[in-house]
């Protein structure tokens, strides 16, 4: 696996992020809070974090890339 293309995804439970939201008028791009440590979701096989973002006051499951992060903890 080449790192440079597919670089380790550094996230942890509490790191402020920059979450990118897909509608269908377009782009969203809101604020939150990692609330999980990374995980494989089941029905797709990829990476996942749940997200507890601000503007929504919800808790959304994000693939890494949606996610920019902020402010980490580490």
């Amino acid at each position: 696996m080449n790192t440079v293309l597919n670089p380790p995804w550094e996230i942890n439970k509490g790191d402020i992020v920059k979450v990118k939201l897909y509608e269908y008028h377009g782009l969203v791009v809101e604020k939150g809070v990692v609330l999980s440590d990374k995980f494989n979701d089941e029905n797709t096989m990829f990476p996942c974090v749940f997200v507890y973002i601000f503007g929504l006051n919800e808790r959304q499951r994000c693939f890494p890339h949606q996610l920019e992060v902020l402010s980490s903890i580490s």
